[in-house]
């Protein structure tokens, strides 16, 4: 039997990121079953598994007995995927609302296939309600012969959970001395480049800066602070390797919905830099994040996390009024800064690393999302 992940990738190595580290995992908890990856970006994804060579995969190759397909070799793919009245169609895991390749389109529902299809859509990682509204809800395609139901990531146990390896929990815990990762968007990196040059300045940590499209703005802002002696720019790193780069930390300044599953599990103090979005609904997921968050921490190591994640994100923090007497806070869009908000985040790592920790040990006890997607599959009696 097979289940076939299928990847479109938006954020250069977010998406394919989180595609295959689900499979990989998918691969080491159900190894009778063979896990088939159809792709469409073969160069991001070789920059996080070096055993892929984008110029030289025209067509299939095989990693660890997983399957991977180029999604638009579309005769290649339509012979193989036919085969065996579509057995590799049996089970579908659509990720990010990616839609299907066209040929697979033909076979599921212009040349009747004699099985069942069960399409499971993965969403987007979210702490927003309707995760959990939305999770386990069956929705209509155009045959009775392929069926669709949503299968949502989350920060509750009323969601599908996050991708947890044993591999991950056996890496060393934060150095306190560590260095500071920082994979980000472009951004006019300024003030976090001063905050972090403080930061550094008072030790022997180290600034790891990632590969990537905020690599250039970042290292800008950091040559203009004078404090490139700090700096150690990494390589492309396998999935493997980052994670350990990652859990050495201490602290992170990450990106995109891979990175920020990691930071969230690794009970480190780090500030997420949400994918922009035109319409600015990256701050909607940010919010809500936080919200998950705000009951690890108290009302001052909250504000000091609250401030420099909506700041990254595009979005100014202030105490309102009421801050004084209740312990509410508020943003507005424009108003007045004052200080610099990654530096008081930096000063208060110490006393931040409890409700960090606390929130990461939270999410552990939801579960493996590995796990839980094939506990739900045997319900369904798929497989």
């Amino acid at each position: 039997m097979y289940i076939t992940v299928l990847c479109k990738v938006v954020d250069n190595f977010g998406d394919i990121g989180v595609a295959w580290r689900l499979c990989r995992r998918l691969a080491k908890i159900q190894s009778k079953y063979k896990i088939c990856l159809v792709v469409d970006d073969l160069e991001s994804f070789s920059k996080i598994e070096s055993s892929v060579i984008a110029s030289e995969a025209k067509q299939f190759i095989s990693i660890d007995g997983i399957e991977i397909f180029p999604w638009h070799e579309d005769d290649f793919c339509h012979e193989v995927f036919s085969q065996n009245d579509g057995e590799r169609l049996s089970l579908i895991l659509e990720l990010f609302q990616c839609g299907r390749p066209d040929w697979m389109e033909k076979i599921l529902f212009e040349e009747k296939l004699n099985r069942t299809a069960q399409i499971i859509m993965i969403d987007y990682l979210t702490a927003e309600k309707y995760a959990e509204d939305f999770h386990c809800l069956q929705s209509l395609t155009r045959s009775a012969k392929v069926q669709k139901v949503n299968f949502m990531p989350g920060f509750t146990e009323r969601t599908g959970g996050l991708v947890i390896e044993d591999e991950w929990l056996e890496l060393p815990v934060r150095k306190a001395d560590g260095p500071v990762l920082v994979f980000t968007y472009e951004n006019d990196w300024r003030e976090l480049a001063e905050a972090l040059t403080d930061y550094c300045a008072g030790g022997e940590q180290k600034i790891l800066v990632a590969q990537g499209r905020g690599k250039e703005s970042f290292m800008s802002a950091v040559k203009a602070c004078g404090a490139d002696k700090y700096i150690e720019e990494l390589p492309y790193l396998n999935q493997t390797e980052w994670d350990k780069v990652m859990k050495g930390c201490s602290a992170l300044v990450i990106r995109g919905e891979e990175s920020m599953s990691r930071a969230c599990l690794s009970g480190l103090p780090f500030i997420w830099h949400a994918y922009p979005q035109s319409d600015e609904y990256q701050l909607v997921k940010v919010k809500a994040l936080l919200e998950r968050m705000r009951p690890h921490f108290d009302e001052r190591d909250f504000e000091v996390v609250s401030k420099a994640w909506l700041d990254i994100n595009g979005e100014t923090w202030i105490a309102s009024p009421a801050a004084r007497n209740d312990g509410t806070s508020s943003s507005l869009r424009g108003a007045e800064r004052r200080g610099n908000p990654y530096s008081d985040f930096f000063s208060a790592l110490p006393r931040l690393v409890p409700g960090f920790q606390d929130f990461a040990a939270s999410l552990r006890k939801n579960g493996d999302l590995a796990y839980n997607l094939m506990t739900y599959i045997e319900k369904l009696a798929i497989i």
